[in-house]
């Protein structure tokens, strides 16, 4: 695969993540914390899965958006508990929600295994995404966001 095409738009990509964002995604421009970037970033992440589920489809990109978004969500948590998330694999979180008293060691045992089971099989191999599957984690994502809001009494949320 060497076509002048694909060279040249790789080169336009790889230069366009070296530049500063001319128009910055809003609610993220501003941020300097690095925890509330994590909490906005579930919180556009599940904008945006929601958005995908009102329109009955795209069920991969929205299971993706929800378990990612659980993980921001968490990592916000954890760090502002003082716990250091740089360089964690995705489901350490898990066990740094523990650590941190945001949940049982029983919940982030099945998270890790919801991770492990479901995410991997509806991205990266045989499993076909659905509508119901879409929906129960968007619930479960939306759920764990909104409690660590409450707990956190942040007032950083971009969610309605």
């Amino acid at each position: 695969m060497t076509s002048k095409e694909l060279e040249s738009v790789l080169g336009d990509a790889e230069d366009a993540f070296q530049r500063k964002p001319t128009n910055p995604e809003v609610g993220l421009e501003h941020v300097s914390d690095a925890s509330i970037l994590q909490l906005r970033k579930a919180c556009r992440l599940l904008d945006a899965a929601g958005f995908l589920l009102e329109r009955n489809g795209h069920f991969t990109i929205i299971i993706e958006a929800c378990f990612v978004s659980i993980e921001r969500s968490i990592q916000f948590y954890v760090e502002e508990k003082g716990y250091n998330v740089a360089g964690q694999r995705h489901t350490e979180v898990y066990d740094l929600g523990v650590r941190s008293g945001l949940f049982s060691q029983d919940i982030a045992d099945r998270l890790e295994e919801l991770w492990i089971e479901n995410r991997s099989e509806s991205y990266y191999r045989t499993g076909v995404a659905g509508e119901y599957r879409a929906q129960m984690i968007y619930q479960l994502a939306t759920t764990l966001h909104g409690e660590i809001v409450q707990l956190t009494r942040t007032r950083d949320c971009l969610c309605d």
